[in-house]
């Protein structure tokens, strides 16, 4: 089990005073627990003696994840409140290791924060999701509010591996970068939102991220995004980040859309450029770029009835590097889905198509899914069916895979709501082709216990 981090620690010291220092009847606290447990079973592959890939015996896995969320208020201050939500993970006797399954432990999220109507304090571990995706870190930000259409924010801490929250010097990270830094990072920045007028939004926000001994950049980014309404029908959003570190724009992307009634029309523009750390090796396998354009556009064509549809265009930036990984790779893609959905008073119908094609790979299939809801018994039921195809570089070797599956999930009361899923995969590969089998079955159920005070304050954190 990973230990406790110093910030947690005192968080939880903290938090501890705090609750022995307010009387009893004053404390709220809402505490929810999710179970997750998840069967897949299927051929894993292995390399035989002569350097090839074959199936295996068939394995099965068995995950499971225990979350706990607990927010904490009424602590003797107006607005002052801690959070957490940590999560557990293991396996029940399975003979495959699910990825990230011998991590034991995470703690997602662990702070304390004060919250006013002009400010807000927060310290502890927190995540960050803006224009330059999400970002977690142990430490302290603040939140300013001096209109009621304006906010701006600062932070500063320990800085985490992005989607691992363990800090970059860690064993378990230095273990699959050995040329990573010995030393950790710190991470700060700053954003800003407006309103400036009804219909109107503008967002921007800058980090940068250092060794934690002052020693080097490991990386400096910033991004902006706005909407807004153009008339009564048209409107736009658009939305760019930047990699200041190397003078490079990463993501960009413009769209103007038209509704009426229930119809819509977009078109949009767009581009992206892997961006990496200076710290890491991968920058040097030169990652493709891409620039394209799109359509998407749901029109009603009945009684509860909308067809969708979408093309997309990419035209990727021309090999110029040697790699073993960009080997008869073309240079543009496109995809188009087509579909429609029925929606009645407790029935649901949803139906696609979508074809890939180019860039190192092609695939075609389609699913329908159908759907039952009681909102009076709090309960929803559905069925799907899919099939699929791949060739080329990204391929499920050769054929076509056929799945059916089924969901249902229940609220039993406030306190108990529970979900659960299965779907069996048969892959059937082309007639004399001897090919990998990728049939497999999949099975997930998942129970969900709440109690203690109103949970307002717990779905509503931000």
């Amino acid at each position: 089990m990973t230990p406790l981090s110093g910030t947690q620690l005192a968080l939880i010291l903290t938090s501890t005073a705090l609750l022995a220092a307010t009387p009893a009847g004053a404390q709220q606290v809402r505490v929810r627990a999710t179970t997750t447990a998840r069967y897949v079973e299927l051929l894993p592959l292995r390399l035989d003696s002569t350097g090839d890939f074959v199936a295996g015996e068939r394995q099965g896995a068995a995950p499971v994840t225990q979350d706990f969320e607990l927010s904490a208020w009424g602590l003797g201050l107006p607005g002052l409140r801690a959070y957490g939500l940590v999560r557990l993970r293991g396996a029940l006797g399975s003979e495959l290791v699910w990825p990230r399954y011998d991590d034991t432990f995470d703690a997602l999220h662990a702070f304390v924060e004060l919250d006013r109507p002009r400010w807000r304090a927060r310290a502890g571990r927190q995540q960050r999701v803006s224009g330059l995706g999400f970002y977690a870190f142990d430490g302290a930000s603040g939140l300013w509010r001096p209109r009621a259409n304006i906010r701006v924010e600062a932070f500063v801490g320990r800085g985490l591996a992005r989607g691992f929250l363990e800090p970059l010097s860690s064993d378990a990270i230095r273990s699959l970068e050995p040329t990573r830094p010995e030393q950790g990072t710190l991470l700060f920045g700053a954003g800003a939102w407006t309103s400036p007028a009804r219909g109107w939004t503008v967002g921007a926000t800058w980090q940068r991220e250092i060794l934690s001994d002052w020693s080097g950049l490991v990386s400096e980014r910033a991004a902006l995004d706005a909407q807004g309404l153009l008339g009564r029908r048209f409107s736009f959003a658009a939305s760019m980040d930047g990699d200041l570190a190397a003078g490079a724009v990463g993501r960009a992307r413009l769209a103007v859309a038209w509704r009426r009634s229930a119809a819509l029309v977009e078109v949009e523009a767009f581009r992206y450029r892997p961006v990496f750390d200076l710290t890491t090796i991968w920058g040097v396998f030169s990652p493709e770029g891409h620039h394209g354009y799109g359509a998407r556009a749901e029109v009603p064509v009945g009684r509860g009835i909308v067809a969708t549809g979408s093309l997309s265009y990419r035209l990727y930036r021309p090999v110029t590097e040697t790699t073993p990984f960009l080997v008869g790779v073309g240079d543009n893609s496109a995809v188009l889905s087509l579909g429609g959905r029925w929606s009645g008073r407790t029935l649901s119908l949803d139906a696609r198509y979508r074809l890939l094609t180019g860039y190192g790979g092609a695939q075609s299939g389609g699913d329908v899914q159908l759907g039952w809801a009681q909102p009076e018994a709090q309960w929803t039921a559905g069925l799907r069916a899919v099939a699929f195809q791949e060739e080329q570089q990204f391929r499920v070797a050769d054929g076509t895979v056929f799945g059916l599956g089924g969901r249902f999930a229940i609220r039993v009361s406030d306190l108990l709501s529970t979900r659960a899923e299965l779907a069996q995969y048969w892959h059937h590969p082309s007639e004399g082709d001897l090919t990998l089998d990728w049939s497999q079955l999949r099975a997930l159920i998942a129970v969900e216990l709440a109690f203690g005070a109103s949970a307002d304050r717990v779905r509503g954190y931000r």
